[in-house]
């Protein structure tokens, strides 16, 4: 095709083909319609050189907000797309229904191409604007597509290779397209599809989110591939009326569409009572389990999962147990108030939060250190139905790695050499029943990777030096400052433990690419200040703190506020309370920082050292009475212990004499234990 068009012009083979003159060519019959429907329906010229048609940015925000949650699901797609197709010289791009591009991610190589072609976000990709083209014709067929260059109606894009899939809600109804477009010369039918799937994980994960007061049903005809992308799901009411399903339920059930599904009695599809299928949910197993069947048909293995409660269990307020101070009580109807911000990435992934609270889905959070990780994972507990059970978290890279394993899975007595006398339940025991943030799961050991899958699947605990294993029910909540890809891609995390893990991937952006730091700012100040006190920030000192890279993210900032709050002379900060040496570092501090660079060593010093300072002096001022202090500081006793071991503060015989003996590393493990509570943005990171 390719050689006959170094001899006709692209306008004459179109004309061509549709004249039927061309039969024997090799192009596809829908690529025909295409063709037919630019010339006849849209009056588009071939030859025509058309500049792409932009919507205005509050239309591209209000499609933006209609498309809701997917939004965010499909950008996380989009993103482990983009490190499969590193230095592939792609885009990939989302539109809505009408062909609008809502988020674009591109290969820096393919970036000069992807602005003359016109990728570029609130930009109209649909075939009556352009033509045949990948995002615009999957669109209007509903249906995954390559369009391969010539394949193209204008001129001007033949010479894009475009592999889209459309993107469906519960009811079969189209949302949205992804599309892998490049500059390949050849048709390229795996990146088809690679897009694909990833559509139909979309649709999957959204489904799961939008299906909150229906029962959700999750089968297969084999067991093991339930909680997999190509597990069928069903959402029914409690008369057993079908209201939703994905594309993997259609294809298993073997229905033609959503219309002949929906409407359809559950327990007439799956030829079983509706007593038999409620009663999965009942007994709250988290493995699938058969259906039952009439005799000599191949059962299902199907999971249940109840409706949410209508009545959320919220956050506790300041002054009770599960609420950090200054942290005022939420609206019952909103749980994850605490996580509010007027930041739009953060808006959307406390929006995704919010559709699976108390769904079985295992959430992964992923972001620089201390960006507030650990924050969110105690909020998500918190909100959900588990928040009076225990709350655990395990920072994976902080214990020694001949530990790990005694730590989380717990040991028998005398199962190895200084193990203890009683033995141990070991953390994820501890958590039965309620929440298990494993911190830094990139640095886990690759041995434990696979224990801790088997944990995960089989909902089972086998301790160090026991025989039998012990049932549990946690739900797992993940972190970790790396991508977890590129740790797949260098053989240090297993691929099966990343996909189960990733039931909902949350990104919490860095301080330095936040638009609400001055609000931020305020927030941290209202904590860390405490209730009781009214304190205010001026405004020159706001814009001077909200200029800074923040490399340490919101803990380093959450420290700088906390020793100008020690050391203040009124209930206003100002330039006066703030001294600029407690941000000296490598990196000055208007400059931007590299993402993902960790904060130096001498600025880490410099914070330790201004925080030793106003410990020091609260300390001697109140003649080194730990409560007192602690009350001034708004922390507890406990805590203020153990930040004076950690800086090596020891009182003399002398009143005022005071001797820094040197630095030890916090706990590993401060937290800990029934129901801890979010202690502030940045506690844990």
């Amino acid at each position: 095709m390719q050689t006959r068009l170094n001899t006709q012009s692209h306008a004459d083979l179109i004309h061509s083909v549709l004249a039927g003159h061309r039969a024997g060519l090799p192009i596809d019959e829908v690529i025909r319609r295409s063709w037919s429907r630019c010339l006849t329906t849209y009056a588009l010229d071939p030859y025509q050189s058309k500049r792409p048609n932009t919507v205005e940015h509050a239309d591209l925000l209000a499609r933006r907000q209609r498309i809701g949650a997917v939004l965010a699901i499909a950008r996380i797609e989009m993103e482990s797309l983009s490190k499969l197709m590193r230095r592939s010289e792609y885009s990939i791009i989302l539109t809505d229904r009408d062909g609008v591009i809502l988020s674009y991610v591109g290969d820096p190589g393919f970036a000069a191409t992807a602005r003359r072609c016109g990728f570029r976000e609130g930009v109209v990709w649909s075939e009556q604007e352009l033509g045949t083209n990948g995002m615009g014709t999957c669109l209007t067929t509903q249906r995954p597509i390559v369009i391969h260059r010539a394949e193209h109606f204008l001129a001007q894009n033949i010479q894009l290779t475009c592999s889209a899939a459309p993107i469906f809600d519960m009811r079969g109804q189209l949302l949205a397209a992804l599309d892998i477009s490049g500059a390949s010369a050849t048709a390229q039918t795996h990146t088809l599809a690679l897009v694909d799937m990833a559509a139909q994980n979309v649709e999957n994960r959204a489904l799961l989110g939008a299906c909150r007061d229906y029962y959700v049903l999750r089968f297969h005809r084999c067991a093991e591939f339930v909680s997999t992308p190509g597990e069928g799901v069903i959402a029914f009411d409690e008369l057993g009326t079908i209201k939703g399903a994905n594309r993997s339920a259609l294809e298993l059930l073997r229905f033609r569409d959503h219309e002949a599904l929906c409407g359809q009695r559950v327990e007439r599809v799956f030829e079983t009572s509706l007593a038999s299928l409620l009663q999965l949910a009942a007994r709250h197993r988290f493995r699938p389990e058969p259906l039952p069947s009439p005799l000599a048909r191949r059962p299902w293995f199907a999971m249940l999962q109840a409706p949410v409660e209508s009545q959320r269990r919220a956050i506790p307020a300041a002054g009770t147990a599960g609420t950090a101070p200054g942290v005022a009580r939420p609206p019952e109807s909103d749980p994850l108030q605490c996580l509010h911000s007027s930041d739009p990435v953060m808006q959307q992934s406390v929006e995704v939060l919010r559709r699976v609270i108390d769904r079985d889905i295992s959430v992964l959070l992923l972001g620089e250190t201390g960006t507030g990780k650990g924050y969110c994972a105690r909020a998500i507990h918190a909100a959900s139905r588990r928040a009076e059970k225990p709350f655990l978290s395990v920072n994976c890279g902080a214990i020694p790695e001949p530990l790990i394993e005694s730590e989380l899975f717990g040991h028998k007595p005398g199962a190895f050499t200084g193990a203890a006398r009683d033995g141990s339940m070991g953390r994820i025991l501890q958590a039965n029943g309620g929440t298990l943030f494993l911190d830094e799961i990139g640095d886990m050991p690759l041995p434990l990777q696979a224990r801790l899958l088997n944990v995960i699947e089989d909902r089972e605990v086998l301790p160090l030096g026991g025989t039998k294993a012990i049932p549990v029910d946690v739900r797992i909540i993940s972190a970790t400052q790396h991508d977890p890809v590129e740790l797949i891609a260098k053989g240090q995390f297993r691929d099966d433990l990343y996909y189960r893990l990733n039931g909902i991937t949350v990104r919490i952006p860095p301080v330095r690419q936040r638009a609400d730091i001055p609000d931020l700012i305020r927030k941290l100040v209202g904590t860390e200040a405490g209730p009781e006190n009214s304190v205010d920030i001026d405004v020159a000192l706001l814009e001077r703190l909200a200029r800074y890279s923040w490399p340490g993210n919101v803990r380093q900032l959450r420290n700088v506020v906390r020793t100008m709050l020690a050391l203040r002379s009124g209930n206003r900060l100002t330039l006066a309370d703030f001294n600029d040496s407690w941000l000296t570092g490598a990196t000055r501090p208007e400059e931007p920082v590299e993402s993902g660079k960790p904060p130096e060593a001498d600025l880490e010093n410099v914070l330790d050292s201004a925080e030793c300072d106003a410990l020091r002096r609260t300390l001697e001022a109140f003649h080194w009475n730990i409560s007192a202090a602690a009350s001034r500081l708004h922390l507890s006793r406990r805590t203020l212990y153990r930040k004076m071991h950690r800086h090596g503060l020891v009182r003399h015989a002398a009143p005022t004499a005071l001797t820094v003996v040197g630095r030890d590393r916090d706990a590993a493990h401060d937290e800990g234990g029934a129901r801890a509570p979010p202690k502030g943005p940045a506690d844990a990171g």
